[in-house]
Formats: structure tokens, sequence, C-alpha cells
């Protein structure tokens, strides 16, 4: 379980972050925005019901981690009219994914968690059958200071 507040603010009340995954074919990192949720313990990103181009489990974040699943995942705060407001929080660690035939538990209680957290969950956006779990391994923090 994670203590730190310079950790657990961002983690709880940010709306969105950037995961990074590697893509396997060139080597370079993928970068996307998404939106989170955070047990304490672990982050979950779902792979929801949105309109999307290809099936879930063909998204390139989805198959980069099946190949490889180390990924960086970003928090940031920006503020152009006051620097003092800069941070950002950086994850390195571990995803995989959680499909509904694996672990229907864990996909209801991201879903909870998310409705909690997103109101659009609770009204517009179905969960679907899967979602990115990542166990977190490093945590590098940063917040300007003059």
């Amino acid at each position: 379980m994670i203590q730190q507040k310079q950790v657990l603010e961002p983690l709880n009340n940010s709306k969105i972050a950037r995961l990074a995954t590697v893509d396997p074919d060139n080597n370079q990192p993928y970068i996307v925005p998404v939106v989170f949720v955070f047990n304490g313990t672990n982050i979950f990103i779902p792979i929801d019901n949105k309109p999307k181009t290809v099936n879930s489990n063909q998204l390139k974040r989805v198959k980069n981690i099946q190949k490889n699943p180390n990924i960086s995942f970003l928090l940031d705060t920006y503020d152009d009219k006051d620097w003092n407001n800069l941070s950002y929080l950086m994850i390195q660690g571990k995803a995989r994914i959680v499909d509904m035939l694996k672990d229907i538990d864990t996909l209801k209680k991201t879903h909870f968690l998310l409705s909690e957290k997103y109101i659009q969950y609770k009204k517009i956006v179905g969960m679907g059958d899967s979602c990115i779990v990542i166990e977190i391994q490093k945590i590098i923090s940063w917040k300007y200071s003059n």
C-alpha cells in the first residue's frame, strides 16, 4: 500500500494520464492518454466500450503489453501562469491485461471505482470486457521549486 502524500494525491485526484508501452516491432515508445483508477496498490486502465477503430484486443497498447509488460505512466500538472504549480509523477511498472474470462471480480471492482471517479462510467460508457492492471515498481516525482 502506497502511503506518500505526493504520490497518493495525484493518483487519487488526476483525471487523465499518459500510458507509454514499448512497440516490439521497432523497440520504440508508444504513448496514449488514458483514464484510470488507483486502489491503493495498483493502477487500473479500462479498455472500455468507447468507439474504437479496431477490436479492443487489437489495440496497439494491448498488443504491446502482451509482448512486453514494461510501461511508464505519467501524471503531470502544468500552469503557464504560475510555475510553482509545475509537477509530474512518473510510474514505471509491469502491466498485464485482465479479461472477463480470467478475472470477472477485478473487472467489476474496476468498473465500480471508475464510476465513482468519472460520471461517464455511470451513464454513458460501458466497462468493456478487459482492463490493464499496472503493478507499480518505481515512482519518480518532481515539483518545481525556486
